[in-house]
């Protein structure tokens, strides 16, 4: 197994243009089955550095954990889903000048070349089907996309796939806070035009299935850091490992794509008297495991049920999965969501 690393210290500024966009390749001995490149030119992360040698925060007077995932925006309150990551080389006015890498051998799913279509700005998704499970990568704020890059290319790990930028709708970012917002994670439905359409959004679906609604993502810096010390052989490995936040029973007679899509976080079901599934989610609502359940659903049950739920989870004060209401728990406005799209609600 190897860890790709672009380079990036070299002296002679005519040859360092040239390496940016020419990864290097550093061995490491390990158990994952894959090779990972880092997103962007940076180094920092793969010497062990801390955050402010790579991440964007959202500020001059923020914190650096600010451009990190989970609740690390206003105060713990508002959840950031990828890693924002600052450039290495920008020209006289600014402009960041970083190529941006696909982490693994992947497939383009979908190119937004339009910024004020998304607040992700111009942005690029790849799936990874030589992965278990076949996880997802998002590269957004891009200031260019590949012209080579169509819907269904094939891309090599560290094939540079844009430039990074400063892209977005709705909001300015300023030049000098260019970044790349990167993302890894899972995909809940193939059917999400369903479910949009039910919502009767005033704007457009101009994303199909690769909306922000419908991913979920885990955290960079953990996947990343786990890979390096060997601790996984695939990313199924490696989500097995998360805590399990809650557990939902789900009545219904459908079966999610999610399950055929993503067998290896998934058990199919072997009878037709199961009547609902069990769908265990960890940090933040990424779905560790849906099975169906060993019995029969009354149809005097509820169609949502919470059979547990962890109370450190509780504590959280953004992206809460859960909430109370009387003596009994439901599941808060996320983990609805993320139901809804899994199981067709």
């Amino acid at each position: 197994m190897r860890l790709i690393v672009p380079s990036f210290t070299v002296n002679n500024v005519f040859v360092w243009a040239i390496l940016l966009a020419s990864p290097i390749i550093v061995s490491i001995a390990g158990t994952p089955t894959f090779q990972l490149s880092w997103p962007t030119p940076n180094p920092a992360f793969a010497r062990g550095m801390g955050y402010s040698a790579f991440l964007q925060k959202t500020g001059p007077d923020k914190e650096f954990s600010s451009g990190a995932f989970g609740c690390v925006r206003n105060n713990g309150y508002k959840f950031h889903e990828g890693l924002d990551l600052y450039p290495v080389k920008r020209d006289p006015k600014g402009k960041a000048e970083d190529s941006i890498f696909a982490i693994t051998d992947g497939i383009v799913t979908h190119i937004n070349a339009t910024a004020g279509y998304s607040a992700y700005g111009k942005y690029v998704v790849l799936e990874h089907k030589n992965l278990t499970p076949s996880l997802y990568s998002l590269y957004a704020h891009l200031d260019s996309i590949s012209p080579n890059l169509k819907i269904g290319s094939k891309v090599s790990i560290a094939q540079v796939i844009g430039k990074m930028g400063n892209s977005s709708s709705g909001y300015r970012i300023p030049l000098n806070r260019s970044h790349l917002h990167f993302e890894i994670g899972l995909r809940l439905t193939n059917k999400f035009q369903n479910w949009y359409n039910k919502k009767r959004f005033s704007s457009k679906n101009r994303h199909g299935n690769y909306s922000g609604f419908n991913l979920v993502g885990i955290d960079p810096i953990q996947f990343y850091s786990e890979y390096k010390k060997k601790s996984f052989a695939t990313p199924a490995d490696f989500i097995r490992t998360l805590s399990p936040s809650v557990v939902v029973q789900v009545k219904t007679d459908k079966t999610p794509d999610f399950v055929t899509r993503y067998p290896s976080l998934s058990v199919a079901k072997k009878s037709n008297n199961s009547n609902g599934w069990k769908a265990t989610f960890g940090p933040y609502g990424i779905p560790l495991l849906i099975e169906p359940v060993t019995k029969p659903i009354g149809p005097k049950e509820k169609q949502i049920q919470i059979l547990s739920f962890n109370p450190e989870s509780q504590k959280k004060p953004c992206r809460r999965l859960t909430k109370k209401i009387g003596d009994r728990y439901i599941p808060a406005e996320q983990l609805q969501t993320y139901l809804e799209l899994l199981f067709e609600l």
